[in-house]
């Protein structure tokens, strides 16, 4: 019998159900098993490793390999037990269990824990892979690591193999109560199926039309109403058929009555035809009115033929006009058709003098049919040479032969002129009529696939920016900028040759193609005399200005592939020329794109830094020199970066100031520094706080900040949130910075000094501002640049300087801060000289918040730099 349709649904639902009960319990299973023989492997791993620690102290003091090696290859007999390794404190092993060799990963995790710094009583476990092994790896030391390390690996492939065995138990007795519920289930379904495959083959019969039988079913359920039903359904069925046939028999004899009516219309409509055919003789005479009608409309389009203002033609198949209208010979210069017609058949290379176009347009309209806007350069009668577009069509006759062409002809000189005028504009510098980028691209991308099919082919590519052309344009004018613009282009093309492609980019950026170069030094002798030129003074409008150039040149170009690659290197280095002090050029190589990428790599890590959080304030102490305590602290910005460790602020800060992140960096920062300096106030409010001179927290902020006005909201509203004394607050701003701009800069720096916070210059000396900015600016803090402090031991200059910032601050009322002190003899020098503040590393080194609070809790007074200034003062005494 065939399997019953509900016996295969029904297993595969107990299949569905047993896979998962299967995958549950397999996966509980090996889960609880491998939890308890770990945990089982872990306590017995940790008392072999605390035995051994504990029993062979005095073989491992005397590292006594053979007493050890003893000793630990007993541990192999115990069940699990993989290897046993015993280093001493500096992580040398003294014995070990593999065969030949440690390896290198268990080696490594050797070393490892020996840089670990154990507490009393502390172990370690980890899992790991060597080779094709697995083990649990439990490191204990041997009274702290002071005496050595003991490392017992235990093998994890025993609890895999026991988690297996389980597994496959548990399956094989969840397969045996499986197959027996298949079989009770076929033995309950058979029972139902049996009668359903009876109706069943009832409701076949009934489907081949046969409504004689009937369903025999002993059933007394739901399915012996249901063969009840089927059988009275059956006999009304059979009532409807023969119905049905009576009325069929019926349409048939009214169907026959139809079918001779239609016979008596066939005929009616042939008499009808008749009359038809009458009707079309007399449409015959009416054709010949209509063939007078269309001679005289031949004559009119005659007219047209003649007065067209396209030149319209007939040619033979062999190129000889057969007939042209008066245009087509006004178009090309003649004074009628025929004129036109003899000089075109006697000699037609004088009018159609691009031989092969002439035979590209016979060919397309032979192979095609028909041609549309075919463009060619024709020669008129006088001799001028003009542009043309055909359309035109092959007559055939009914075999398909060609019997002539038939077209006509459009003047497209003024079309085509203003198109090239266009694709002039469209790749041109309309202000200085030199290639534009694309243009230029376009030169440079032919060099590259010269290069390639010719060895001896060598070209380079020069990128120019102009120095200090914004001043220029700002300050004369933009027309004046303009004219400066077409005079440095008329330079260039003197500089460069007749085979070289010099263009303007926009702005005031060029690039030079060298084509043809005998060797590289070519364009470095073009390179040094377009310098030498733009330097020389140019007059414009009676106004003499002066500007210089900074240079990128690419020379070796065989590994380039694409113009845009070319170009990205050269103008890579022209921005390292302007670095280098602008007014020259710099040879791209390889070094300059890799710090490119560093730079894009480095201010992507920086994007991410400033969502996760990696930037961190570290302290370092400002002292008092009277008495070395502490007088506040500077605040300085670290960066954990996750790969790299930490970075230095000269290494992202330059780079956080072009981006415009920096104002998220100082905003953390400012807040870390309220927040911190909030919590030192209620720790220490008598000691540091609470007097007529504060403990200060100093933070350097970019000069970018000064143009922002929303400085002195973030200001005030870290100084309200926190509860601060705007004196307890110092903003640092270095002095190149600050002299960038200096209206601006002390309209911002005044703002916020009415607010009370305090103002620092850092980096004092190095920059080329007036003294007299130390008057025009509410600053407080002068900070004595490190370059200077270093050099007072050794140079008299630098300590002059010293000296002389620190009696002028002392004379306008500022406070002076000498940084960068390492050595107890700058020390001396700075109190000889009058210096009341000082930080550096003699102090100590940037600190994080734990050690800072902790110097404050000891009193703030640095007994480090005390010891080591009175070391050196005895040592002068003695």
């Amino acid at each position: 019998m065939k399997r019953p349709g509900l016996f295969a649904k029904t297993l595969g639902f107990m299949v569905v159900v047993f896979g998962i009960i299967a995958t549950s319990t397999s996966v509980l299973s090996g889960w609880q098993t491998h939890e308890l023989l770990t945990d089982e492997y872990k306590s017995k791993a940790l008392a072999l490793a605390y035995s051994m620690a504990q029993s062979d102290l005095d073989s491992i003091l005397e590292r006594d390999a053979a007493a050890v090696q003893s000793r630990i290859d007993q541990y192999l007999r115990i069940e699990g037990v993989a290897y046993v390794l015993v280093a001493d404190s500096e992580g040398r092993v003294i014995a070990h269990t593999f065969t030949p060799a440690v390896p290198a990963r268990v080696q490594d995790i050797v070393d490892l824990e020996t840089r670990h710094t154990f507490e009393g009583g502390e172990y370690d476990i980890r899992t790991v892979r060597y080779g094709e092994s697995q083990s649990l790896h439990v490191a204990m030391p041997i009274l702290t690591g002071l005496v050595g390390y003991v490392h017992i690996g235990m093998d994890m492939g025993l609890i895999n193999s026991y988690i297996r065995s389980a597994i496959v138990k548990q399956q094989v007795i969840t397969l045996v109560l499986f197959l027996a519920s298949v079989v009770i289930a076929w033995a309950f379904i058979r029972n139902i199926s049996r009668p359903l495959n009876t109706l069943r083959e009832h409701a076949r019969r009934v489907a081949r039309h046969d409504f004689r039988s009937s369903i025999e079913v002993d059933a007394n359920d739901e399915v012996g109403e249901l063969a009840e039903a089927m059988n009275s359904m059956s006999s009304d069925i059979r009532e409807l058929v023969d119905n049905l046939e009576a009325r069929v028999r019926q349409a048939t004899s009214e169907l026959q009555q139809a079918k001779d009516e239609l016979e008596l219309k066939v005929q009616e409509r042939t008499r009808e035809l008749s009359r038809a055919n009458i009707q079309l003789k007399i449409e015959v005479a009416e054709r010949k009115v209509v063939g007078e009608a269309l001679r005289k409309t031949e004559q009119k389009y005659r007219s047209i033929f003649e007065n067209a203002v396209e030149g319209i033609y007939q040619v033979g198949r062999d190129g000889h006009f057969i007939s042209g209208n008066p245009s087509l010979a006004r178009i090309f210069g003649f004074t009628s058709p025929a004129e036109f017609m003899g000089v075109a058949n006697a000699s037609p290379e004088a009018l159609f003098f691009e031989e092969s176009r002439r035979k590209e347009y016979y060919q397309v309209l032979e192979q095609e049919a028909e041609v549309q806007n075919f463009e060619s350069r024709v020669r008129r009668a006088d001799g001028r040479v003009i542009w043309i577009s055909e359309n035109a069509r092959r007559i055939s006759d009914t075999h398909g032969r060609t019997l002539y062409y038939e077209g006509s002809v459009e003047d497209i000189t003024l079309r085509k002129e203003a198109e090239d005028q266009l694709m002039h504009q469209a790749f041109h510098d309309p202000l200085t009529n030199l290639p534009n980028r694309l243009l230029f691209q376009d030169h440079l991308q032919m060099a590259l696939e010269r290069s390639r099919r010719r060895d001896d082919y060598l070209f380079a590519v020069l990128y120019l920016d102009l120095d200090r052309f914004k001043i220029i344009n700002d300050s004369l004018g933009h027309d004046i900028g303009d004219s400066l613009l077409r005079a440095v282009s008329r330079v260039l093309v003197r500089c460069a040759r007749s085979v070289d492609t010099v263009a303007r980019f926009g702005g005031d950026e060029f690039a030079i193609l060298l084509e043809e170069i005998a060797a590289p030094r070519d364009a470095i002798k073009i390179a040094r005399r377009i310098l030498d030129e733009i330097s020389q003074p140019f007059v414009l409008d009676g106004n003499e200005v002066f500007t210089s150039a900074s240079i990128g040149i690419v020379l070796h170009t065989g590994t380039y592939q694409r113009p845009e690659a070319l170009l990205r290197d050269a103008d890579t280095a022209m921005y390292r020329a302007k670095e280098l002090g602008k007014s020259r050029f710099k040879v791209f190589n390889h070094r300059m794109h890799e710090q490119a990428l560093h730079l894009m790599e480095l201010e992507t890590d920086l994007r991410k830094a400033m969502d996760h959080d990696e930037f961190h304030a570290v302290f370092q102490p400002i002292v008092r020199l009277e008495d070395l305590g502490i007088a506040g602290f500077e605040v300085l910005v670290r960066w954990h970066h996750p790969v790299h460790g930490v970075i230095a602020p000269d290494h992202f800060i330059p780079l956080a100031e072009d981006t415009g992140l920096i104002y998220g960096i100082d905003r953390q920062m400012l807040d870390e520094a309220c927040a911190q300096a909030a919590r030192w106030k209620e720790r220490f409010p008598e000691r540091f706080f609470d007097t007529e001179d504060p403990m200060t927290v100093s933070m350097n902020f970019s000069g970018k900040h000064l143009k922002q006005p929303a400085l002195l909201g973030r200001v005030e509203e870290a100084l309200q949130r926190y509860g601060l004394d705007p004196r307890i607050v110092n903003l640092e701003i270095t002095e190149h910075t600050l002299m960038d701009n200096p209206a601006q800069a002390g309209e911002m720096l005044a703002k916020l000094k009415e607010m009370g916070v305090g103002l620092c210059i850092d980096d004092f000396g190095t920059g080329y501002s007036s003294l007299s900015y130390l008057q025009r600016f509410p600053i407080d803090v002068v900070k004595i640049d490190r370059s200077f402090v270093t050099g007072m031991e050794n140079d008299p200059d630098s300590r002059a300087i010293v000296q002389t910032v620190i009696s002028l601050g002392r004379a306008l009322g500022l406070r002076v801060v000498a940084e960068g002190v390492e050595t107890a003899s700058q020390l001396d020098i700075l109190r000889r000289a009058g210096c009341r503040y000082a930080q550096g590393y003699l102090f100590s080194r940037p600190a994080e918040v734990e050690e800072a609070g902790q110097m404050l809790a000891q009193g703030g007074i640095l007994d480090q730099a005390l010891r080591a200034y009175a070391q050196t003062a005895d040592g002068e005494e003695e």
